[in-house]
């Protein structure tokens, strides 16, 4: 089904694109990089991976025509009745100022552009013209969710060399002739072999593979409003008598009082329940009370607990999909979750001095476990897998934070923070491969900071003030830009992080993160992300607030932290956005879009339009896959809502949906690794995975990968010569 959305109305600026060049061949001609192209995404001129301040865009706003009316034509799905691995916390999502409000009916998805650019290509492309994304029910591609008639898929195949013309009619020439002047050469057919001799079947043609069956696994999860799961107590004291007091696990209404600690840790050692009292409990007095005191379960105790929970949830999400649809099916697979998956909620902390604890274990715990996860799945077994897992947001120190107004450090006597909202990215591709050399894990930052990234989710939103009894945004005080995007606004964010715990902060609005590739002992060995670890397959990431302002697509100090600017996939990895067909204007590469939200409403996926109760139907729905159409007579892109696997529609939350089963009783498959995988020790949301299959066309970095590997290989023997 295809669905018409209208973009957001603050559309990005585009680049100033030069003329098209002139077609080489009438069928399938090469599309050569314009100078003017190149000047603008040329690529770092420092060693830290930035863009050169020197580099300049000329832009202009977009020049969208959006309609005035949403136009939806949508198929109404039929009704049916321990590891311990540190990890950073995450940020709850990047709308400014507030949550998307619900809507009625989703807007048009396809808008008017300025000009489709050329294609520009690092290498020629194929001699055949590019086909058609469409359905082929044969390699399971993903159906679009529309009652329309289906398109078909245009397959690109190689010439029919003469092996497969014996393969396909059974003949074989006797002899091999050659004419010189006026004679005919004749060359005997080759001797049989004789019986005792084995014989060597022929080798097969070269056959070049110009796409790719690509699987998209999405765990879907709600990780804006995570379960708060913090063991706390109530120490009531009266003369030498100590009484402990808890929350009932069964019933949260009610509480429970034990005579004794001694009889509390007996009764939450016998439940395998959290016990608050720890040797790094906090205990504070109890404002209300002074014969009480608060005992809260240590932040390093429960954090290691919280990120184990969600290592094994992860873990489970994989091997339950796998049986479903093993990764093998296809050429290569991403396996995906939301932004803030890893974080705990930012309401759990007392105080900052637990802040800054928890950053760098954060960060560590989801690096390890992220790295572990990937291994439990090696290639052999499993097929190529790549691993983009969410992200986790932290808070540091930003020493940086600089007043544009007279330089003076922002913070006077307090502290200004740095955002590090970071996705690891992990593979279980080879490491060895001297043709082709990998890091072994990669981190992908996100630039800007939202107003609900860094707050209690019972809060307003950051700089959020009261007027009139509404909640009105207004910016902090501006700082000296941020060299990692210098052309981003850059200002404090204030910031309630936790209500109970009246841990106010102020924030930089943009991060100094960078994107950086590790090897397998952790050494920084790029100040870039490697995003084509797959050869022919280069794929892009967009954390939230960054696919609206600094996007892969469109801001140059993002794409030169990129290996591989013109990539496939775009991955929109967030909690609080949703995709836009403005991106994709000037960006003709990239084929599919790919969507993996923390915040329900969000969701391309989460309601649909039933014309027979004139109603809008909402689907308990997270995630959702766009194919990009690019129309050069109409100069338009759209957006095409695709169905995952074994459903009817991309709002069928009935068929194709996977449920992850958190319970205690959980068994791996027989065949799975889960040695050293903990269990699941607390509460948490409900989460599923569906399953896309995507028909990529790779014809032109195919020829691209094997370039770069013919240098690499020419390198490594001139090293051993």
């Amino acid at each position: 089904m295809k669905i018409n959305f209208e973009p957001r109305r603050n559309l990005p600026l585009h680049v100033d694109q030069p003329s098209r060049l002139r077609r080489a061949l009438l069928m399938g001609c090469a599309y050569l990089p314009a100078t003017s192209l190149l000047a603008v995404l040329s690529g770092c001129n420092e060693d830290n991976g930035l863009a050169s301040d020197s580099e300049t865009i000329t832009a202009s706003p977009s020049t969208f025509d959006l309609p005035s009316e949403a136009v939806v034509e949508a198929e109404v799905p039929p009704s049916t009745p321990s590891l311990s691995i540190p990890l950073p916390p995450y940020a709850t999502t990047d709308v400014q100022p507030s949550l998307p409000a619900p809507s009625t009916e989703p807007p048009p998805t396809t808008v008017p552009v300025t000009h489709i650019p050329e294609r520009p290509e690092l290498i020629a492309p194929p001699a055949e013209s590019a086909p058609d994304k469409g359905v082929s029910p044969e390699a399971g591609k993903s159906q679009s969710a529309a009652s329309e008639p289906v398109k078909p898929l245009v397959v690109q195949s190689a010439p029919p060399t003469a092996a497969m013309a014996v393969a396909s009619t059974g003949a074989v020439s006797p002899t091999t002739q050659a004419v010189v002047g006026n004679t005919v050469l004749t060359k005997a057919p080759a001797p049989s072999p004789s019986l005792s001799e084995p014989v060597k079947p022929p080798a097969p043609p070269a056959v070049k593979r110009t796409r790719m069956n690509v699987g998209i696994y999405n765990l879907e999860y709600n990780s804006f409003k995570q379960i708060s799961t913090r063991s706390k107590a109530i120490l009531t004291t009266k003369g030498t008598t100590t009484t402990v007091t808890i929350n009932d696990p069964k019933d949260p209404q009610k509480t429970i009082t034990f005579e004794s600690a001694d009889k509390y840790l007996k009764y939450a050692s016998d439940n395998k329940i959290p016990s608050a009292l720890t040797p790094d409990s906090v205990r504070t007095p109890d404002p209300k009370d002074t014969t009480k005191t608060l005992v809260y379960e240590g932040i390093e105790t429960y954090l290691k607990r919280a990120l184990d929970n969600r290592f094994a949830l992860f873990y489970r999400a994989m091997v339950t999909a796998f049986k479903k649809h093993r990764p093998t099916e296809f050429d290569v697979s991403f396996f995906t979750a939301p932004e803030f998956f890893w974080n705990v909620p930012w309401g759990d902390f007392l105080n900052e001095a637990e802040l800054v604890v928890s950053g760098n274990l954060y960060l560590d715990a989801v690096t390890q476990n992220a790295r572990i996860l990937i291994s439990k799945f090696p290639e052999d077994k499993y097929g190529r897998i790549v691993l983009l897992p969410g992200t986790v947001a932290t808070l540091a120190p930003e020493p940086n934070a600089f007043l544009a107004s007279n330089g003076a450090y922002a913070g006077g006597v307090g502290i200004i923070y740095g955002a590090r909202n970071h996705l690891v990215c992990t593979h279980n591709l080879p490491l060895d491969d001297p043709r082709y050399p990998r890091p072994a894990y990669m981190i992908w930052p996100k630039r800007l900071v939202s107003a609900i990234d860094y707050k209690d989710v019972t809060a307003p939103n950051c700089n959020s003030v009261m007027k009139d009894d509404k909640s009105v945004y207004v910016n902090g005080d501006d700082l000296k830009a941020n060299p990692s995007n210098p052309k981003a606004y850059n200002y404090i964010e204030k910031c309630t992080l936790s209500k109970d715990g009246g841990v106010n902060i102020s924030i930089a609005s943009v991060s100094s993160s960078l994107a950086q590739s590790f090897d397998a002992q952790g050494k920084v060995i790029s100040n870039k992300f490697q995003n084509n670890i797959i050869e022919e397959l280069p794929f892009g990431i967009d954390i939230c607030l960054d696919y609206m302002s600094a996007n892969v697509q469109s801001d140059k100090y993002r794409m030169a932290q990129l290996d591989q600017r013109y990539f496939k996939l775009d991955f929109v990895i967030s909690a609080g956005t949703s995709l836009s067909t403005a991106n994709y204007a000037d960006t003709p590469y990239i084929q599919y879009a790919i969507h993996n939200e923390g915040i329900l409403p969000s969701s391309e996926s989460y309601h649909y339009w039933d014309y027979t109760t004139g109603n809008a139907v909402k689907r308990d729905l997270y995630s959702s896959i766009w194919g990009i159409e690019y129309d050069k007579r109409n100069n338009t892109v759209s957006g095409e809502l695709l169905t995952p696997l074994d459903a009817r529609s991309t709002y069928d939350d009935i068929r194709g949906v996977i449920t992850v089963d958190k319970s205690v009783s959980f068994i791996a498959p027989a065949d799975a690794d889960s040695q050293g995988i903990p269990n699941i020790l607390d509460a948490m949301n409900p989460a599923k995975v569906r399953i896309w299959s995507l028909d990529v066309d790779v014809s032109d970095t195919v020829k691209n990968a094997d370039a770069v590997a013919a240098a690499n290989t020419k390198s490594v023997v001139q090293f051993i010569k």
